[in-house]
């Protein structure tokens, strides 16, 4: 077996099961689960304060950051490598089955409009397709293509976190993705969405669905819907504006059915459906079968659920982000990344503008 030490610079670290499950018979696993875990909860509670710091994100710049400050302390490398390997195994499973229950509600997909359906759909295909194109021009790792196209398309971090599995990407293709789709969201709630608003003179109808339909991470169309701008003309009011943006973000989650499937089989050249994706599916069909129990019902599910997958994930996050290396995204690599998110991010931007004006609005 490798040394733990070669591993960690190994930029294809593989571990047979039998040499993981004596890695957490040995009990050498605790100190990196335990850093892990620290780091997710300060995450945690970082996101649940401001809207705009993603705790999945946020934990994978604190493991990079933290393993920018020991990579020349070999002693601690040795200590926390073992626990930084084990976290994703273990916590990226868990946290889908919660995800899949509180997100994956196939009754949303009935009371949302056909017709904001239809425009919902085709952005969501321009994202990928303009982020696969823009990928191979730049020669960009397949691996980190997938990732910003699902995290752009579908639910950011959350998007990139189950499709690093399928695709079997190494920690640096989960960072650096994860940051760049947050830089364009960051950039695209911030800059481009009031330039965009005031140019147009858009109203509160179609700038709820212009959030819900291009902006990449939940948090941020709630934050948009929370800021609303100035001069905005008010069709609806701003309560159902709310809820028709989250609405239709949600129905954006059932894409996760076909894209994690799609780039498992492009990666491995063959048709191939990952199994955790047959868990998510029956915990989503179950969530929404809860979810017909009433309001209640529902509000305590959300409660409940949500803090848990997000914290779950944000130490898988933690350790992905303690297995990268910061160099790697101020490299060519990051800035091509970043290409690719915020090209697909304008493309799609334009396409659900020419959409808008053709329905009519």
């Amino acid at each position: 077996m490798m040394g733990l030490f070669d591993v960690f610079f190994d930029p294809e670290p593989r571990y047979t099961r039998r040499e993981i499950a004596l890695i957490v018979k040995g009990g050498r696993s605790i100190p990196g689960l335990l850093l892990a875990v620290l780091i997710a909860t300060l995450s945690y509670f970082i996101g649940e304060i401001n809207n705009v710091f993603d705790a999945l994100v946020l934990a994978v710049v604190l493991g990079i950051g933290i393993r920018f400050l020991i990579r020349n302390n070999d002693s601690l490398i040795r200590l926390f490598y073992p626990g930084i390997l084990i976290a994703p195994i273990i916590f990226i499973p868990a946290g889908l089955v919660f995800y899949g229950v509180k997100n994956l509600d196939f009754l949303e997909f009935i009371r949302v409009n056909p017709a904001y359906i239809g425009l919902e759909i085709i952005v969501v295909v321009v994202f990928f397709v303009s982020i696969i194109f823009l990928g191979k021009i730049l020669k960009t790792r397949r691996q980190i293509t997938y990732l910003t196209a699902t995290g752009s398309g579908v639910c950011g971090a959350s998007a990139i976190v189950i499709t690093s599995s399928a695709v079997s990407a190494e920690p640096d293709d989960v960072s650096v993705s994860l940051i760049s789709v947050f830089i364009a969201a960051v950039v695209g709630l911030f800059i481009i969405f009031p330039v965009v608003v005031h140019t147009l003179g858009m109203n509160n109808l179609v700038y709820a669905l212009f959030s819900g339909m291009t902006l990449q991470f939940t948090g941020f169309v709630k934050l948009a819907s929370d800021m609303t701008p100035e001069g905005l003309a008010m069709v609806i009011s701003s309560q159902e504006a709310g809820m028709i943006a989250l609405s239709v973000k949600a129905v954006r989650y059932l894409g996760l059915l076909i894209a994690i499937p799609l780039f498992a089989s492009m990666m491995k050249r063959r048709v191939y459906v990952p199994w955790f994706l047959w868990i998510f599916l029956v915990a989503g069909l179950a969530g929404s079968f809860i979810m017909t129990g009433g309001s209640n019902l529902s509000k305590t599910l959300a409660h409940i659920v949500k803090p848990v997958y997000t914290f779950l994930w944000a130490t898988a996050m933690a350790a992905v982000g303690l297995n990268a290396d910061l160099m790697v995204f101020l490299s060519r690599t990051g800035i091509r990344c970043l290409v690719m998110a915020f090209g697909g991010f304008f493309a799609a931007i334009i396409v659900f503008l020419v959409g808008i004006l053709m329905i009519g609005f």
